[in-house]
């Protein structure tokens, strides 16, 4: 058996990583409220725990004590939820024993980036008051080393583009998507656990078609009202977020390269 991994959040991401680490012969603990069909497998430890404000350092310490940490709660969103994210975020970092965990992998969002007409990496400026960016400031404080993942739009299974764009009318028509299949999300993080110590990554798919042609095609596809689009208009900022670095670190190869085949 491998090292012990928690994982904070067992849901659309936190279930098939968990199953991914599990098959990889870590020996998994995910929190949920109910045992989700992706996430069954032997090694795998649905713990009930939910993450609040009244969370004690005994409650913490059923999740607290594995070596690798990873925390997979998206901000919820309702009113003061930011305040709340970003104190529980705090009571979970100041929680964790620098002896027993190696390391943190927290998911943030390519949100954290201004919304310029340029290809942006992990070296371009962020916006610091964005709630991601504040939540990356408290993990990147701790003493323990971290990996901050900065996802890009997810995208797979029942969340498919289709979904958000028919019989609507949709702005940005000419903007460039910075998309990612939850297949390689979950693949990458389960590389990053074993194969990267520290650092900031993008995890974004290699191709950027615009907000029009993925979305028409995907409404073509599954037989859909494609909604209306001004393709007239030039796109106001547009970043292309890449994701090389981390590609090139791992030497990973994308199962979804394109949004267009999602």
């Amino acid at each position: 058996m491998k090292k012990k991994i928690s994982i904070y959040g067992g849901g659309w991401v936190g279930a098939p990583l968990a199953f991914k680490l599990a098959l990889a012969d870590f020996d998994v603990s995910v929190s949920a409220s109910q045992v989700h069909a992706q996430a069954k497998h032997p090694n795998v430890h649905v713990v009930d725990f939910r993450a609040n404000e009244e969370t004690t350092e005994s409650d913490w310490a059923q999740m607290n004590q594995s070596a690798i940490q990873i925390w997979a709660i998206p901000p919820r969103r309702k009113k003061n939820s930011e305040e709340q994210y970003l104190r529980i975020l705090h009571d979970w970092v100041s929680v964790l024993d620098p002896k027993k965990v190696e390391k943190i992998i927290f998911l943030s969002s390519t949100s954290v980036y201004a919304n310029v007409s340029a290809i942006v990496d992990e070296t371009a400026e962020i916006n610091s008051t964005t709630l991601m960016a504040q939540a990356e400031a408290i993990v990147s404080a701790s003493p323990i080393k971290s990996i901050i993942l900065r996802l890009g739009g997810l995208m797979g299974g029942d969340r498919f583009v289709a979904k958000y764009f028919a019989n609507k009318r949709n702005d940005g028509a000419n903007c460039p998507v910075n998309y990612v299949h939850k297949d390689d999300v979950v693949n990458l993080i389960a590389l990053t656990t074993e194969k990267i110590q520290s650092g900031v990554y993008n995890i974004v798919a290699p191709e950027h078609p615009t907000k029009q042609d993925v979305g028409m095609n995907d409404c073509e596809k599954r037989g859909m009202n494609p909604g209306y689009w001004d393709s007239s208009q030039p796109c106001l900022g547009g970043k292309i977020v890449s994701g090389d670095k981390i590609v090139e670190q791992l030497s990973y190869e994308f199962k979804w390269p394109d949004p267009m085949e999602f």
